[in-house]
């Protein structure tokens, strides 16, 4: 039974005052059966009640042990009590401290611990060198944005050009329409006799229309020839800006994959959560620390503590090592001296009555053999098997 065993306060068993020893008539005890149930129930039960009474006799002392313990720590002088209760505290708190920092969870998983384990010594590396890789995506974004914005310009324009072409076209053919047309009315006008006194007029008009023709043919051709530059050199800086976009494209799709391999190396999402995983790791390595720091602190102390004991006459030293509320506080000592106290009248009260049973069945057995003599050497018969005598 261990020390905590006997500090704790344990349910009463309920103990029966009647004799554990089986009464036979004597009528029965004629039946050889009967007779040899008889002597084996006594044989049992004082075989049992000694060998409770010896372990209850061995707690006993135990108890008593732990008793004499208290009282020679009572009888410590007070500054080398103070010395062992300073010893204690400083367990206690230690302990506390150990207890809090083993019930802090961890805020990352096992998987990504792991994996900042193994570039432990180089993540700060790792860090700025995809931060270096986040920000430069930005700036590939921002090229890419940029590259896509002249595109599209380039590509409206190259279609604005091709617009104006067409209307001019259509203008032309408006324009040809007109001047044939007019050209056709003016020849027939001219024809007729009745005409012949205005043909300064009609020769005007014809040389107004063929004018106009020309100019609005000349007025095309200088267009559509400015109109061809404008897109060809717009076309030459879409290609070049498809070009360049393509290329920024490509940039922009490794430093990606960069990035997605990187995040999945350190099971993470972003930067931010790495960062995060990065400053928790540290955490729990400083935490590991302190609380092997402690425990070494704790082992010091208690060798300490048990050293201390050990010099004031305490025979078990290391039971206090879980008792040290005791003897910080005098409350708490005194709680676990009358719990002692309570435990060896219990055991005293064992011992008593299993010394009781014992002495009754043998006082049975012996009362039987003298009785009936004529059964003595088949009762000792018995009483070998279990190593008794009558004596």
């Amino acid at each position: 039974m261990g020390f905590f065993d006997l500090f704790k306060k344990k349910k009463n068993k309920k103990e029966s005052s009647e004799d554990t020893v089986r009464v036979f008539s004597e009528t029965a005890l004629a039946d050889r059966s009967t007779r040899e149930s008889f002597i084996t129930s006594n044989c049992e039960v004082i075989v049992t009640a000694e060998k409770q009474k010896l372990e209850s006799r061995k707690e006993y002392e135990v108890v008593t042990s732990y008793l004499a313990d208290i009282q020679k720590i009572d009888l410590v002088p007070k500054d080398e009590r103070k010395e062992i209760t300073d010893s204690a505290e400083r367990i206690l708190n230690l302990n506390k401290e150990r207890e809090k920092m083993s019930h802090t969870p961890s805020k990352i998983t096992i998987a990504q611990r792991q994996a900042i384990e193994e570039m432990e010594f180089e993540m700060d590396n790792e860090i700025a060198r995809i931060e270096d890789f986040e920000a430069y995506k930005m700036v590939v974004e921002s090229d890419l944005r940029t590259l896509e914005g002249e595109r599209d310009a380039y590509d409206y324009e190259i279609n604005d050009a091709v617009s104006r072409d067409e209307f001019y076209r259509k203008v032309l053919i408006v324009a040809t329409v007109f001047v044939v047309l007019s050209l056709a009315i003016l020849i027939y006008v001219q024809r007729m006799e009745a005409m012949a006194d205005r043909q300064n007029i009609i020769m005007l008009v014809f040389a107004l229309i063929v004018l106009f023709g020309a100019g609005m043919a000349a007025y095309f051709v200088v267009n559509h020839k400015n109109i061809e530059k404008e897109m060809k050199g717009n076309a030459t800086k879409l290609s070049r800006a498809i070009y360049l976009l393509n290329k920024v494209k490509i940039k922009y799709v490794n430093v990606v994959n960069m990035l997605d391999y990187n995040y999945e190396k350190y099971h993470v999402l972003d930067l931010k959560e790495l960062k995060y995983n990065w400053k928790e790791y540290k955490r729990l390595l400083e935490e590991e620390k302190r609380f092997k720091k402690a425990e070494q602190l704790i082992e010091f102390y208690n060798d300490d503590l048990k050293h201390r004991l050990r010099q004031a006459g305490v025979q078990d030293t290391g039971i206090w090592i879980y008792q040290c509320e005791a003897l910080v506080d005098d409350k708490e000592m005194v709680e676990v001296r009358h719990r002692l106290n309570v435990r060896r009248q219990k055991l005293r009260k064992a011992i008593d009555y299993n010394t009781e049973q014992a002495e009754k069945a043998m006082l049975s057995l012996r009362s039987f053999n003298e009785r009936h003599p004529e059964y003595e050497y088949e009762t000792r018969m018995f009483m070998d098997r279990y190593r008794l005598t009558l004596e």
